[in-house]
């Protein structure tokens, strides 16, 4: 069971940061572009659930990893870094790369395995919806208005599966451009 329970709870948190990043920025070139800085970002969310399954996972994966010798933390969060990402358990946010030539192609940060719809719904704001073909499916609705090219806040609904049951999730999420270089 122990095993279990340590491939499920990352599932799960992995379920939610995929979230919280496919939401954020994840509008299509074709569609629309944002006017959005290149550089380090850094995304911050609230993940709420019916079951409060994710709150007790993520408060066990904080206590795994204060107990993890600390070669083995610095080698997830290289790992997490060549990604261009950094994750903060507390503080509940990650950080991303955002660079330009990115953000020309449309090819920004979202999960592998996502669509997203995104349509404008005022001079700032806009409306998404997506579903991720991912281990667990993930799929959902939400808005988010952004108060300048380096900041935005938004919140969104969606589902998953949560060993084997679908959990019902609500998010806030806020975003703050932070430098322009990401090293």
């Amino acid at each position: 069971m122990q095993d279990f329970k340590m491939s499920a709870k990352p599932t799960l948190i992995t379920a939610a940061c995929a979230a919280a990043l496919s939401l954020s920025l994840s509008a299509s070139a074709e569609t629309l572009k944002l006017d959005v800085e290149p550089g380090l970002w850094q995304h911050t969310f609230s993940i709420k659930t019916a079951s409060g399954e994710l709150e007790r996972a993520m408060q066990e994966l904080e206590q795994q990893l204060a107990s993890m010798p600390a070669a083995q933390r610095q080698m997830m969060e290289k790992m997490m870094e060549s990604q261009g990402m950094s994750f903060d358990l507390k503080g509940s946010s990650v950080q991303v790369c955002l660079t330009q030539q990115e953000i020309d192609r449309g090819q920004l940060p979202q999960q592998d395995g996502c669509q997203q719809q995104i349509s404008q719904t005022g001079d700032n704001s806009y409306s998404f919806s997506f579903s991720c073909d991912t281990n667990p499916p993930t799929s959902g609705e939400g808005d988010m208005t952004f108060s300048s090219r380096k900041a935005y806040s938004g919140n969104a609904s969606f589902t998953t599966e949560v060993n084997g049951k679908a959990e019902q999730m609500t998010m806030q999420q806020s975003g703050k451009w932070l430098k322009a270089d990401c090293g």
